[in-house]
This record gives structure tokens, C-alpha cells and sequence, in this order.
């Protein structure tokens, strides 16, 4: 990945995703989805591990932005103990839950994540916070930290699947706030049709380091990344999960 895209590199947090994949298939297949969903549609994860993070810097936003519309409440609690959500919901993005939450949401979340994109990433953490909340409430700044560190290993993984798709969250909303960073942080020229739930589009990942050869450079053989699409079975349909909520 490093000698692919150079200027990207290897960095701290894909080798939970790359592990993850591995449980499933085989190391040349897992490199390939490697190179999939951080360079093309609908993930473009890429953008999250450039010098300057601007994908996770836009994906905190969209996240905060969903705390004030879904949980006014902890917004509020946030907002007085004055609680980032960088503090806590980085790792959770920047892997997609890869790097501390059990395999059994894990999974359930990639499922979802590899045919739908990033709208199950801020559909779980809502549900999470929402999960959450209760507990929060009452604690300091320090005790807050302390919950979050052990969060993970209390979460009912199914359950928290099963309340994310109940949460109403349109593609539209998701573009809406990516805009608004866009504009906050390079002007109202910048806003580009064709944006993703996170936000980017591949021509914003090529300018965020002023480089097209890493990002053109990514294309795999067709044959493979069919025969690679074919292995990944959705097992919210083998489970027969409920129907996910459109919009």
C-alpha cells in the first residue's frame, strides 16, 4: 500500500482494517479491498489518512452536526463539559469500529459500509451516543473519558445494528454538512457536485495532496475485483435482519 500510494503511505489504523479483511479472505483479495475503499466510491477513505486528515476532520463535523439534530440533550452535556467529539468518535471513524468494538457489530457494520457507504458509519454512532446517553449524563469531563474507554465492550452489537437503521438519515443531509466544512475551511468555490456521505469526491482526493499519480494508479484488474465483489455476502440478509430504512 505504501509503494502503491506513496504520499498516502501505510498508516496507523489501516492494519485493523486490513486484519479485518483478512478474516475473510485472502491476502492478495485483502489488498485489493484495501486499495478499493480507500480510493474509490463510495468510501474514499484515503482522504482520512493524508497528512493533514481532512476527511476525518470533515466526517468529526458531520458527526457533531448529527449530535445536535438526533441527541439535543448530550449535545448539551457535550457542549457544557466541554467534550469534543475528536475526543472520543476519532478511532471510531478513521477504522470504522474496526480498532475496538467486538467483531459481531464489526461485521455487521462492513456489511452495510461496502454496499451502502458512510451513512451506516454516522447511522451506528448516533445509535451508540444514543445507547450511550443515559450513562453520561451525570458524569464529569475525566469520568466521561473513563466511559468511553470501556464503552465498547458493553455494547449489545446487534442491538445497536438493529436501532441504526430506525435512524432517519438522508444522503442529502450528509452532502448538506459535508458542503458546509467545505466552505468553512477552503471557501464557497469549492463545493462540488457528486459529493459522498463522507463528503469527498476522487477529484478531492487527488487535490488534497496535489498529486493524480497515486490516485489514478489504483485500478486492478476487472476480472479480480469482480471475483472479490462476489465473496462479500451482506450477512444482514443471511441473518434476515430487518429491512434497512431508505433515504
Amino acid at each position: 500500500m505504501s509503494l502503491r500510494t506513496y504520499l498516502q503511505g501505510y498508516c496507523q489504523g489501516m492494519n485493523f482494517i486490513a486484519a479485518m479483511f483478512l478474516t475473510f479472505m485472502s491476502e492478495e483479495e485483502s489488498f485489493w479491498m484495501l486499495v478499493a475503499i480507500m480510493n474509490e466510491e463510495p468510501y474514499y477513505m484515503r482522504t482520512m489518512f493524508l497528512e493533514n486528515m481532512s476527511g476525518t476532520h470533515k466526517a468529526l463535523y458531520i458527526v457533531d452536526k448529527l449530535i445536535k439534530r438526533h441527541l439535543k440533550k448530550l449535545a448539551a452535556f457535550f457542549q457544557r463539559e466541554n467534550i469534543e467529539v475528536s475526543m472520543f468518535a476519532t478511532q471510531w471513524i478513521m477504522t470504522v469500529f474496526t480498532s475496538t468494538f467486538s467483531f459481531e457489530l464489526v461485521a455487521r457494520v462492513w456489511d452495510i459500509f461496502l454496499v451502502e457507504g458512510w451513512k451506516v458509519v454516522y447511522r451506528v454512532i448516533i445509535a451508540l451516543l444514543d445507547q450511550a446517553s443515559s450513562g453520561l449524563m451525570e458524569l464529569t469531563m475525566e469520568e466521561t473519558f473513563d466511559y468511553f474507554r470501556d464503552f465498547p465492550s458493553r455494547v449489545d452489537g446487534q442491538g445497536v445494528i438493529l436501532a441504526s437503521l430506525n435512524i432517519p438519515m438522508k444522503n442529502k443531509l450528509l452532502r448538506k454538512y459535508g458542503d458546509e466544512w467545505e466552505r468553512s475551511q477552503y471557501g464557497p468555490a469549492i463545493t462540488k457536485k457528486g459529493s459522498t456521505g463522507l463528503g469527498f469526491t476522487k477529484k478531492d482526493s487527488v487535490e488534497s495532496n496535489g498529486n493524480a499519480s497515486s490516485a489514478s494508479s489504483i485500478n486492478m484488474p476487472v476480472t479480480r475485483k469482480k471475483t472479490i465483489t462476489k465473496k462479500i455476502v451482506p450477512s444482514f440478509v443471511l441473518n434476515k435482519l430487518p429491512t434497512r430504512s431508505q433515504g
